[in-house]
């Protein structure tokens, strides 16, 4: 996958031929993955909660037309989930499992 930023700068993500994903984890997805709920910014975008959460982005996506999962809110054209929220989502998985 090819992006080009502003600066003009293309940043390439090697894919793996057989399930599509990232071959390597990048700085930023290392340490958010490292990150417990309490040390993430208060608003998350969808792809920063599916790389903490570790759940696709097409899934939270789905869940999010569902009704099911945590429940974003819509800044102008952008999804944000804040972090309240997701502690909530949490909280309610735990207490069905308990």
């Amino acid at each position: 996958m090819y992006r080009r930023t502003t600066a003009g700068t293309v940043h390439v993500q090697v894919m793996s031929t057989v399930n599509e994903q990232p071959t390597a984890l990048s700085e930023f997805e290392t340490l958010l993955r490292s990150m417990t709920l309490d040390q993430l910014p208060d608003l998350l975008t969808i792809r920063e909660l599916s790389i903490w959460a570790r759940i696709p982005v097409n899934t939270l996506y789905e869940w999010r037309a569902k009704g099911v999962g945590p429940t974003p809110m819509k800044m102008g054209k952008h999804l944000r989930y804040s972090k309240e929220r997701v502690r909530a989502w949490q909280r309610d998985l735990e207490s069905r499992v308990a």
